[in-house]
């Protein structure tokens, strides 16, 4: 499977998988049947897998080693013999890069400017060659992770954005030193997916500061952090006008439950305006792959669940607890059938989400004045007015509370 032959790629990130299966984790499908994941998640329509890599993992004792080069040969091999598309996300860091954190590696640390951006170009080239000369060459490459504050801090911090594109500059050379656009795509990726000014400020001022062509925006969007769908929506729609790229949601997720230890709570339950539940995972899912699939001229071309296969353990926090697609006996739940969607099937004219309206007092005796309208949210991320009836009924004599 390459870039032309995937229409829509429903996609998962599951670089924690190796460590996963090496701690004895099994999953099991619906009827409880153990079943290899690959299998699982081709047989539930997932084409396209996100695997991070860190560049050396081992001097950061939390990484255990995983996420190598070595780690991400094998896994490679998987995806490219199951057909699916890959995407591999460079952190160039030995551990975790995001907005708050974007650590040079440890053997990076002491070079000069000038140096590092040799490295970076070196480093993305030579790690794309070895993935070649395995024959897992990815279909898109990310420069960086979650870059909307920079990359390689402090050398590439922002407000700097000069120093920054040229860090994120020299990746891309090395990038297209591999394979040209029409086998490699490079991807761009920040987060805050539902925020429009946030990152049209990011790349108005890098493409000012000299940033070099590339293919592909990826953002993040988690609706609990993120906006809303319409903020979502809308985003999608002016990025995509402005700058002429297809674009992708390379990481989303939603929880299946609130979280005992304070992951997804019940203000931020509130804030993504859908239950902390299985049935509210799935709708969060599908919504989401429609409005990146309604963009006009298909320039959506994708949704990425971040780190799906994780299983609960009891008494452990964090994103495992309720945010995957496997239950605390790990079997799949309803989430997962949201990778069934293809383009065909995008639902315009079906609404989500009816809001309810404000509560209203009623003194005794008094008929209570309805809204006449309410908010209705589509699958495609629009919100509409819509008139409604209200059915009266009566109630018994009674104190009801």
């Amino acid at each position: 499977m390459n870039n032309q032959q995937t229409d829509f790629y429903k996609g998962m990130d599951i670089s924690f998988l190796p460590e996963l299966l090496k701690e004895g984790m099994q999953i099991k499908d619906f009827d409880d049947t153990i079943i290899e994941p690959f299998a699982l998640i081709g047989k539930y329509g997932v084409n396209a897998i996100r695997l991070r890599i860190w560049n050396n993992p081992e001097c950061v004792p939390e990484s255990k080693g995983y996420c190598s080069l070595a780690h991400t040969i094998e896994m490679a091999k998987k995806i490219k013999a199951h057909g699916m598309s890959f995407m591999l996300d460079f952190h160039y860091s030995d551990y975790w890069a995001d907005p708050a954190k974007q650590n040079k590696p440890k053997a990076w640390a002491n070079l000069s400017f000038e140096e590092l951006e040799e490295v970076v170009y070196t480093y993305t080239r030579d790690t794309l060659l070895s993935l070649q000369a395995e024959g897992v060459l990815p279909d898109q490459v990310q420069i960086g992770n979650e870059i909307r504050s920079g990359l390689l801090f402090p050398d590439g911090e922002l407000p700097d954005y000069a120093a920054m594109v040229r860090l994120v500059n020299s990746g891309i050379r090395g990038a297209r030193a591999v394979a040209d656009s029409n086998v490699l795509k490079v991807m761009l990726h920040l987060d805050q997916g539902g925020r429009y000014f946030y990152i049209s400020e990011w790349f108005t001022k890098a493409i000012a500061s000299g940033l070099m062509d590339f293919d592909l925006i990826g953002l993040s969007y988690y609706p609990f952090w993120h906006g809303n769908f319409t903020d979502l929506r809308e985003t999608l729609l002016r990025l995509t006008r402005e700058y002429n790229k297809p674009i992708m949601i390379v990481e989303t997720a939603h929880a299946w439950r609130r979280s005992k230890n304070g992951f997804i709570d019940e203000a931020q339950e509130r804030i993504a305006g859908v239950p902390a539940s299985k049935e509210g995972q799935k709708k969060v899912l599908d919504l989401v792959m429609n409005i990146v699939a309604s963009l006009p001229e298909n320039r959506g071309l994708g949704v990425y669940y971040w780190e799906p296969l994780c299983l609960p353990r009891p008494g452990q926090s964090g994103w495992s607890e309720n945010m995957g697609l496997l239950d605390e006996g790990g079997k799949v739940m309803e989430g997962i059938r949201s990778f069934q969607f293809t383009r065909q099937q995008k639902r315009y004219g079906e609404y989500a989400k009816v809001y309810e309206p404000v509560p209203i007092t009623v003194e005794i005796g008094t008929a209570p004045e309805l809204p006449k309208v309410l908010s209705v949210l589509f699958y495609n991320g629009r919100i509409e007015k819509k008139r409604v009836s209200w059915q009266m009924e009566t109630l018994d004599n009674g104190w009801y509370l």
